[in-house]
């Protein structure tokens, strides 16, 4: 009875850690400009940096704030966008990818 009790365990446990595994490999982290905002539909279009457009599900509460052509920060698993990171003091260019703007000769940061 108690080996086929550990042999139990021992399966449920390894079952338990290869579903875990997956689950974190499938966090993705995306940089790009917001395309388009749907907050009633719960969609955000993004073009990421390296040029590929993608739709993804986001709750209301992650769009608030946002608007067409922020540059943002996305994690994501699969098809649905789990926190969303406005930039700061970045703009959008020609190509949808963001560069950061820079302070003019002169002027220094404040402390």
């Amino acid at each position: 009875m108690f080996r086929t009790m550990r042999s139990t365990l021992v399966v449920a446990l390894a079952v338990l850690f290869v579903a875990s595994a997956v689950a974190l490999a499938a966090d993705e982290t995306v940089l790009g400009t917001v395309q388009k905002l749907d907050v009633q539909k719960g969609r955000i279009t993004l073009q990421s940096t390296a040029g590929q457009s993608m739709e993804l599900q986001a709750p209301a509460a992650l769009l608030a704030g946002l608007e067409t052509g922020d540059a943002v920060e996305v994690k994501m698993s699969g098809q649905k966008a789990t926190m969303i990171h406005r930039l700061e003091g970045a703009q959008q260019t020609d190509t949808g990818s963001t560069k950061q703007k820079q302070r003019p000769s002169g002027m220094r940061q404040t402390e």
